[in-house]
């Protein structure tokens, strides 16, 4: 049988679920602060724009494809082990400015996603995903607007929709998506945070696009240690 760490959070149910592994033992959730940052973009490629016009059509919606990537990820270790690839993960869509008629979400083949609505992701993962230069796609959502919009804002929530608040360490850090570790390096109970690169539609002015970091970083927690490649 594998071995499936039993988390204190929603991410090990949907783990679980995913892979109908069962635990050999129970192990806490263990904070290893913040590393990454989740770049909103638009359009489904890693180099789509984080600053969009886009018109209504001719029936009267406006229609936007928001992507997710998690990028500039640190190459660590933990315990000696290179943390390579994601075991789950998990954030929460936020939209100001106007309300989305209709959100659609898309995700990676092979995925289990316990969220209750499209705005959110509570995801593991039958098979991980590894982290590259390039980044990790997580998830796309088509966006419908009735109407004209102006000064929308896309961000994520901070602290997720679960697993933060029961992850010792992780409740007020302020860090806005959590990804856990791969099944097959036995790092389920591993908990990461990443900031966000917010992405504006129809904005007029000059928006502000500072990456919103929490205040809890890899390096303060000393859980991981720093490797030299990613390989």
């Amino acid at each position: 049988m594998k071995r499936c760490a039993v988390l204190t959070t929603g991410m090990c149910l949907v783990l679980l679920a995913a892979s109908t592994l069962a635990p050999d033992h129970a192990a806490a959730s263990t904070w290893c602060g913040e590393n990454g940052v989740v770049h909103l973009r638009f359009g489904e490629t890693v180099d789509g724009p984080g600053v969009l016009e886009a018109k209504a059509d001719e029936i009267g919606l406006t229609k936007v494809t928001l992507s997710a990537w998690l990028m500039d990820v640190e190459p660590v270790a933990i315990e000696g082990e290179a943390f390579l690839s994601l075991g789950g993960y998990e954030l929460q869509l936020v939209v100001k400015g106007a309300k989305p008629l209709t959100v659609r979400k898309i995700l990676p083949e092979g995925i289990v996603d316990l969220a209750g609505e499209p705005a959110g992701c509570l995801v593991g993962l039958n098979r991980s995903l590894r982290l590259t230069d390039e980044g990790v796609k997580l998830v796309s959502w088509e966006i419908l607007f009735q109407g004209e919009t102006a000064n929308v804002r896309f961000e994520l929530k901070p602290e997720g929709i679960l697993t933060c608040e029961s992850t010792s360490g992780c409740p007020g850090s302020g860090t806005r998506a959590l990804y856990i570790g791969s099944n097959d390096a036995q790092m389920l109970s591993e908990v990461f945070g990443a900031g966000c690169q917010p992405a504006v539609l129809n904005f007029t002015g000059k928006p502000n696009m500072a990456v919103q970091r929490g205040n809890s970083g890899w390096r303060d927690v000393g859980r991981a240690a720093e490797r030299k490649s990613r390989r």
